[in-house]
């Protein structure tokens, strides 16, 4: 006879674990809000019960709380539903702590998000964050809302759920919140580059007007190390006209501005200025951009007859050796790089000499003959990392565009890291990390501001478009063609996005890795120091494999900057 002891103990065993899980009716004192979304997983797979047990102990032993406060680093992105939220939180009066601290260098900006999470079924209220800085030798402050826009489900690609995404910043420090929504504060600490060291302390005030959570983020400031974000070459196309109408040359003029305080080349912003009678305006703005760091211009949109005369023009200024000339057909395939690409590069090279060709291509034979910089997505089935890093001619750069046509890929574009709205905040960052440790002297990115996703009337609907892209491009790509917003009023000024400021992050990174290896080729360094600058300058394995296998935890990337930033304090201040 079978003895089914052990049977019959496991059957009473599994049947009391489904007992114990069996759905039931979520809690009556749910709101409707909250009873609608009741059966749902978060972006992450976490049931809503588990979010709101989770949520509802922030508030546990204060019956009086309206509202917590978290605070989180600026590698991630947080959505508007509060139950999403992951990070710590505080509670009005509780006691003042000091946070961090972070550790960032002279001459970097310090980002980090506030978030105001309103109570279940609180009212919806007005939430201000007010930031004091505790000895800024020179460093200053600016706080932006947070804005979600409605991306398009049309898009095909491996996405979080949210259809609600942060993404333009508005320099406000109030933001309304209530239901199942926070709100959501990005933080701008930007640090002089003559700033001496030491600790800094940001004295944070979320306040709803009743009630107040004051807490303490401390920064550890680094000196000495004289940084160059831009000095990593970062270009993208920025158009004057949007969705719903053109800039005025003074908007236009801040836009530029604003891309160059991110680190960003606006590297089109002379097209459409040239005029052979009077050559003033086109002067001029290239002083404007000059001024602000900018070292590459595209003379794209001078017409064939007059550039013979700019040519001239510029070569008497002395700035030809900055002009680049993105000449077409754009993204050929190879009968049309063979037969007209080429062709057009060498008449360039014959008749403006030092003028540079840059095309986005696959790789093609004689790909020196028809450009000069060769921008290469990283999925290309045709570029070899390996064998084309050390390239001469042509100069190697990458390509960020989510719909690069007429190639073929080795691994799916979308496994790479990508800058849509709806790709993580960390993949913005890593995809210029992956770049410079790939050996590509400079990255053009698809776009910087554009007509497209953008209507004229998006300030109303913050809602972006779900039309597909026109062939030969297909598909819809949230954000692909913008990282800069327009103005939210006749006459105001272009708005950031989050992508925009975590790009300019990478370029500080960039900065840091530069100066690592400037320290190393003075050839001066213990033993020990040499050692760890050698294996910070590869964040692989930890921090990426590949440019389709990377590590989506934001904590590796940051670690190991800190640990170069650290490194780098001890062998520059002692």
């Amino acid at each position: 006879m079978c003895d089914l002891t052990g049977v019959t103990a496991l059957v009473v065993v599994l049947m009391l674990v489904g007992a114990g899980v069996a759905s039931a009716a979520p809690p009556d004192y749910l709101p409707e809000a909250e009873q609608d979304i009741a059966n749902t997983v978060d972006p992450w797979g976490l049931p809503f019960s588990d979010a709101l047990a989770r949520f509802e102990a922030r508030f546990a032993g204060a019956d009086d709380a309206q509202f917590a406060m978290g605070l989180n680093h600026s590698l991630v992105k947080m959505f508007p539903n509060k139950y999403w939220y992951r990070g710590p939180s505080w509670l009005p009066g509780a006691d003042e702590q000091r946070i961090g601290p972070f550790v960032a260098a002279a001459g970097e900006v310090q980002s980090f998000q506030v978030v105001a999470l309103p109570r279940l079924g609180a009212p919806q209220r007005e939430y201000s964050l007010s930031v004091e800085i505790g000895n800024p030798q020179g460093a200053t402050v600016t706080v932006f809302r947070e804005v979600f826009v409605t991306t398009s489900p049309a898009a095909t690609y491996p996405r979080l759920h949210s259809d609600r995404w942060p993404d333009p910043l508005v320099p406000e420090s109030t933001a309304s919140a209530g239901g199942l929504d926070c709100a959501v504060f990005w933080v701008d600490v930007t640090i002089p580059a003559e700033h001496p060291g030491g600790e800094m302390s940001c004295r944070l005030s979320l306040s709803d007007g009743e009630q107040t959570v004051r807490q303490s983020v401390g920064i550890d400031v680094v000196p000495g190390l004289d940084l160059d974000p831009l000095g990593y070459p970062f270009v993208s196309w920025l158009r004057r006209s949007w969705g719903g109408g053109e800039l005025t040359e003074e908007q236009y003029r801040g836009l530029c501005a604003l891309a160059l305080a991110h680190s960003m080349q606006p590297v089109d912003a002379l097209m459409g200025l040239w005029n052979p009678d009077d050559p003033s305006a086109f002067d001029a703005m290239h002083e404007f951009l000059a001024e602000r760091g900018q070292y590459l211009f595209d003379l794209r949109g001078i017409k064939d007859d007059q550039m013979p005369g700019a040519y001239a023009h510029i070569s008497a200024a002395g700035w030809i050796d900055q002009c680049l000339l993105y000449a077409g057909p754009d993204e050929p395939d190879d009968e049309t790089f063979a037969t007209q690409n080429i062709a057009n590069c060498q008449r360039i090279h014959q008749l403006y000499p030092g003028v540079r060709v840059y095309l986005a291509s696959e790789w093609h034979e004689d790909m020196d003959q028809g450009c000069d910089i060769w921008l290469t997505d990283v999925s290309a089935s045709r570029y070899d990392p390996a064998a084309h890093r050390e390239l001469e001619t042509p100069e190697l750069w990458h390509y960020y565009c989510h719909l690069p046509v007429r190639w073929q890929m080795r691994a799916p574009l979308v496994y790479a890291p990508n800058m849509e709205i709806d790709n993580l905040a960390l993949e913005h960052r890593l995809a210029l990390w992956m770049s410079y440790f790939a050996g590509a002297r400079g990255v053009f990115t698809w776009v910087g501001f554009s007509a497209g996703d953008l209507k004229a009337d998006f300030w109303e609907t913050l809602r972006l478009s779900d039309q597909m892209g026109g062939y030969p491009y297909a598909g819809v790509h949230n954000g692909n063609n913008f990282r800069v917003y327009p103005p939210r009023s006749e006459g105001g000024e272009v708005l950031p996005s989050i992508r925009l400021k975590t790009t300019r992050d990478a370029l500080e990174d960039i900065a840091l890795f530069e100066v690592a290896r400037a320290r190393l080729q003075t050839g001066d360094l213990p033993a020990g120091q040499n050692q760890r600058l050698q294996m910070l300058l590869d964040p692989t394995p930890a921090v990426y494999v590949d440019f389709h296998y990377w590590n989506r935890d934001p904590a590796a990337l940051l670690n190991h900057r800190d640990a170069l930033l650290r490194a780098l304090d001890e062998i520059v201040n002692g």
